[in-house]
């Protein structure tokens, strides 16, 4: 018996997006894998990039549910093959790369470091066009144990106070956790 190709994710995309956009949600990625004769199918949605906060769990589940069933009912997308589905959203560790990524972490706490050497902690306030407004925060104390021979020099901060970023000036950035 021949192992049937792996399926397309753009068609695979095409087919779940209508579904997810009727749950107020976006389809970020749709990855589909051929695991021995199976296939592996994960879908990443979330909130449309205006709106601060998480995809609630139960939209989620239903945008599952639906795409499960529309994979039960038309066999040309995967095949006739036992498969696993996996419905998920980018989660607080979604790499901050692009203007989307950014303006889904409106709200947060971020650190990063910039393309000319200096780092920042600071709360994201807002993206607009293509700059970051960052409330720089003075970070908290962490403690370094200090290491035999001559310390590297410490980078330079963002003092605290609103700054505005040039996202293509972002050399890496990401979400702190919070614990409130």
């Amino acid at each position: 018996m021949a192992i049937p190709p792996k399926p397309d994710d753009s068609v695979l995309m095409d087919a779940f997006t209508p579904i997810i956009h009727r749950h107020g949600l976006v389809c970020e990625s749709v990855l589909a894998q051929r695991v021995g004769g199976t296939v592996r199918l994960v879908v990443t949605v979330d909130l449309p990039e205006d709106e601060i906060g998480s995809a609630d769990l139960d939209t989620v589940t239903d945008v599952s549910e639906e795409i499960s069933q529309l994979l039960d009912d038309d066999l040309s997308l995967i095949g006739d093959v036992p498969s696993t589905l996996d419905v998920t959203t980018p989660g607080v560790f979604r790499p901050l790369d692009s203007v989307r990524a950014f303006k889904r972490s409106r709200s947060r706490l971020l650190s990063g470091s910039l393309t000319d050497g200096r780092t920042f902690y600071g709360r994201l306030t807002d993206v607009v066009d293509d700059e970051l407004v960052l409330d720089v925060q003075k970070p908290p104390h962490d403690p370094k144990r200090k290491k035999k021979g001559a310390a590297a020099p410490a980078a330079e901060k963002l003092k605290p106070g609103e700054h505005r970023v040039p996202i293509t000036e972002v050399e890496t950035a990401e979400i702190q956790l919070e614990f409130r």
